[in-house]
């Protein structure tokens, strides 16, 4: 009776599978982004509770690269609530085969799904490891900075200080970051880069835009208030941060669904016969 049960269950599995799949396949197929993440969101929660793991081991595996999914803010709309999703998003986390730029985008979305823990120290680690990339450094700070870790303003306050020793390029990247953050942290280290002469003047310049700024050592020409700044455009070094959306509950049924409950239909069955035998 168990090779029964387990039979039952993996062809359950192969099922849901099959469904996100073709959900999947259908949202990048659509010409409209915005729809098609919604109607892929509205699918993966029809398949209900039963479907967590299949979804969560689908998303962890397609984290793990630390591409930018697309598809990724359905996927975790469709886990919400769900506490059984953490373990495969957790496993994924630690495996030591994923790269910094995975670990980053894994525990992006256990914050999004209210974990907000498992996956702290490990980022800590790759925003303070000064031999790590820069990028995968910036994008787990930006994590850190919206679990609002307070660990992580000597990790940037130590990146800014050595600043000078960068190439400009990744000055600039620096300093794209901070503005994109827009918070009172960033804003201060902003100022701390706009008044660093050893700086070259172009980053300066960046780094301050105050009318009337002068790069190359001197004050600016008006003074500037302090105050919430417009946030600018993310730059292109920025992995968006995935929020959790409200998305209305629409009804999906179709064959495999129909097939899924078949299968759970048969095991009921199976387990009336082998009682009633016994019996």
């Amino acid at each position: 009776m168990s090779g029964i049960v387990v039979l039952c269950c993996l062809l359950t599995q192969d099922v849901f599978q099959g469904q996100i799949d073709d959900a999947v396949r259908q949202f990048q197929e659509a010409a409209e982004l915005d729809q098609a993440l919604n109607a892929l969101s509205a699918q993966l929660s029809a398949l209900g509770a039963n479907a967590t793991s299949p979804i969560a081991r689908r998303l962890a595996e397609d984290l793990r690269a630390g591409m930018v999914n697309a598809a990724a803010p359905a996927f975790i709309d469709a886990l919400i609530g769900r506490p059984d999703a953490l373990a495969p998003l957790q496993a994924a986390f630690r495996d030591v085969g994923t790269s910094a730029a995975g670990r980053v985008e894994l525990a992006n979305a256990l914050l999004q799904l209210d974990d907000a823990m498992s996956w702290r120290e490990g980022l800590l680690a790759i925003a303070g490891d000064e031999k790590a990339n820069l990028l995968d450094r910036l994008h787990a700070s930006r994590v850190l900075l919206e679990a609002e870790d307070s660990q992580v303003s000597s990790i940037l306050r130590r990146l800014v200080e050595d600043l000078h020793t960068r190439p400009e390029e990744q000055q600039h990247q620096v300093v794209e970051f901070f503005a994109w953050a827009n918070t009172p942290l960033s804003r201060d280290l902003l100022a701390v880069i706009a008044a660093d002469v050893r700086l070259p003047a172009g980053t300066r310049q960046a780094a301050h835009p105050a009318p009337g700024f002068r790069a190359g050592g001197e004050e600016p020409l008006e003074t500037v208030i302090d105050g919430p700044a417009p946030r600018r455009a993310p730059p292109a070094s920025a992995r968006p941060i995935v929020k959790k959306k409200e998305t209305p509950e629409e009804g999906f049924i179709t064959m495999p669904t129909i097939l899924a409950g078949g299968v759970t239909l048969v095991l009921v069955i199976l387990l009336l016969v082998e009682v009633l035998r016994k019996g």
